[in-house]
């Protein structure tokens, strides 16, 4: 006996959202079995919480894997940084880095902080005059307490910045930001999104106090050696691709990528004026983690 076209579109509105969530917490119950399993567990850098370390290889799609022209090898390599999400803050693995880093690069007075949570607390480190451009999972929750704080995240094309109540939107090809506002900025994986590379970072630079210090992630591929333009913004606004268009995450979907990263970053950085370090690095088909810093050079030479 068929079942009735009416009962299905009643069942429907039920079914769908109760599907979907068994779905959902059905992939869940499988990555902490998995992150179990492979002992992926500790105390976290950004929240300083102990738990464990989620990593999810879906969230590679297998079109941007075939667009990018990622290796087996390669793709893992994609998905530990974009996941080995802290399942207490979120923080992937990304994040962690760059705390890391910002704890090194900043040591406050005192036994070391055991986290971003408590080095936030540090008087030293109150003191710094922070911009966060595009939230960072995890990262954000900690950089957001501090009282020289301004964060936001990309949204509004047609001005420089738009500042609200709930949020406040920043162009990096044209920050708002008076000169030598900052002594640190925070971006991650935000770069290779921006139309104009080389305006982006005129402007970093500029807004970066005398020894100020940028500290990023990017995608780079150990196989692409001379960073290039995948696509361009036209005069007119329309995007003209120069190599196969790809966008985060989905290959096809999402962000558009216009500038593709290579090895040669590092002399990127130092041509466009910065004093340029790599942590984490190099580059390499098992580590793409890697963590990027510039910084402002305290006087003119």
């Amino acid at each position: 006996m068929p079942f009735p076209e009416s009962l299905k579109s009643a069942l429907k509105p039920v079914l769908v959202p109760v599907w979907n969530a068994a779905h959902r917490y059905g992939w869940l119950a499988y990555d902490y079995v998995q992150a179990l399993a492979s002992g992926r567990f500790g105390r976290c850098v950004v929240c300083g919480r102990p738990g464990l370390f989620i990593y999810r290889r879906r969230v590679v799609t297998p079109r941007l894997a075939e667009l990018w022209g990622l290796s087996p090898r390669l793709a893992d390599a994609v998905a530990r940084k974009e996941s080995l999400e802290c399942t207490s803050c979120g923080a992937k693995l990304r994040g962690r880095r760059i705390a890391q880093v910002l704890m090194a690069l900043y040591p406050s007075a005192g036994a070391p902080a055991r986290s971003l949570a408590e080095w936030v607390l540090r008087d030293e480190i109150r003191a710094l005059r922070v911009a966060e451009i595009n939230v960072i999972d995890g990262v954000h929750s900690s950089l957001r307490t501090l009282p020289f704080y301004s964060g936001s995240d990309f949204a509004d094309p047609s001005g420089p910045a738009l500042d609200e109540a709930s949020a406040r939107s920043e162009d990096l090809t044209r920050l708002s930001y008076a000169d030598n506002s900052f002594d640190l900025i925070v971006t991650s994986e935000s770069l290779e999104h921006v139309p104009d590379l080389n305006a982006a970072l005129r402007q970093i630079l500029r807004v970066l106090a005398p020894g100020g210090r940028h500290v990023f992630t990017v995608p780079v591929l150990p196989k692409t050696r001379a960073t290039f333009s995948r696509s361009v913004v036209l005069p007119d606004g329309k995007i003209e691709d120069r190599s196969p268009r790809i966008c985060h995450p989905g290959g096809d979907w999402g962000y558009p990528v216009f500038t593709e990263f290579g090895t040669d970053l590092p002399s990127l950085l130092s041509h466009a004026g910065f004093e340029t370090e790599v942590h984490f690095g190099p580059v390499s088909e098992d580590d793409l983690a890697q963590v990027y810093i510039c910084r402002k050079p305290s006087e003119k030479s």
